[in-house]
């Protein structure tokens, strides 16, 4: 039986459809699955993070590699995941979490990879905790190709945001290939990419994030105006303790032709 048989009959099983809230589409490709977990390279020791699970097609493969903590909101699905992995839920094996993946601490759950097919509507969100979890080493993730552009941006793009920023001090992202809508069930109206994300901690703090999304709702004012403009929540969110940008050598240029390092210089002069 390939994939979509077997989401049909889980679907008449379970009495559900694919829901257009939760952004649901399901994987029926094996080969890509496969994929997904040939490419992260996982040991025994590694604590893999999957989020939103849904039918566990990709959960059974990471099981065979390593422990893994799923997060899934839905509760059809949870039921789905209960009464399929039983026995591995039982031993420890699979940590199932009735929740949303953004509410979870990623690093009280000591989650070192992340192989996942996230919901699209939260890709930055979960993109930025991952990106500040401080155990994981590499993520293989499918994101919509509209954000894969602002995760591979660079300065001078109209995409190059705060959480290009981020990721991008902390990581090489590498796009691997684009998927086949036929590779979903239902096929979505975007293009799907596969990136891995290999990380390299050099600034993950919360504030400094808070510091460069203030900073890019000024992204075409030059630095000093920007700086001054976000004075009050820079202040008052204790995330900058000097004021004085008269030292600053990049104070003349616009904030979105700031380059990463560049950025964290300032952050680091401001504090």
């Amino acid at each position: 039986m390939d994939l979509y048989e077997e989401l049909q009959d889980l679907m008449i099983k379970h009495h559900f459809r694919p829901s257009k809230k939760l952004s649901q589409f399901y994987c029926i490709n094996e080969a890509l699955l496969r994929f997904l977990v040939h490419e992260a390279e996982i040991t025994s020791k590694d604590i893999v993070l999957e989020i939103g699970p849904g039918t566990g097609f990709l959960t059974k493969l990471l099981l065979e590699k390593a422990n893994v903590v799923a997060i899934e909101k839905d509760e059809i699905m949870i039921e789905l995941l209960e009464e399929k992995f039983k026995e591995e839920i039982t031993s420890g094996k699979l940590n199932l979490i009735h929740g949303s993946a953004t509410d979870s601490d990623y690093n009280k759950l000591g989650i070192t990879k992340v192989v996942s097919l996230p919901p699209y509507h939260l890709s930055t969100e979960l993109m930025l905790k991952i990106s500040l979890a401080k155990k994981v080493k590499k993520a293989i993730i499918v994101f919509d190709a509209g954000f894969v552009e602002k995760l591979t941006a660079f300065e001078g793009m109209r995409e190059y945001n705060a959480m290009t920023v981020l990721v991008n001090l902390n990581a090489k992202v590498h796009v691997l290939e684009s998927i086949e809508k036929t590779s979903f069930f239902p096929k979505p109206n975007c293009q799907s990419v596969v990136v891995a994300i290999d990380f390299n901690i050099k600034e993950n703090s919360k504030n400094f994030y808070l510091f460069l999304k203030e900073l890019f709702r000024y992204k075409n004012k030059d630095l000093t105006r920007a700086l001054k403009q976000s004075l009050p929540i820079l202040e008052e969110g204790k995330i900058i303790s000097k004021t004085n940008f008269n030292d600053l050598g990049c104070a003349q240029l616009k904030v979105y032709s700031l380059t990463v390092e560049e950025l964290l210089d300032v952050y680091k002069k401001l504090n």
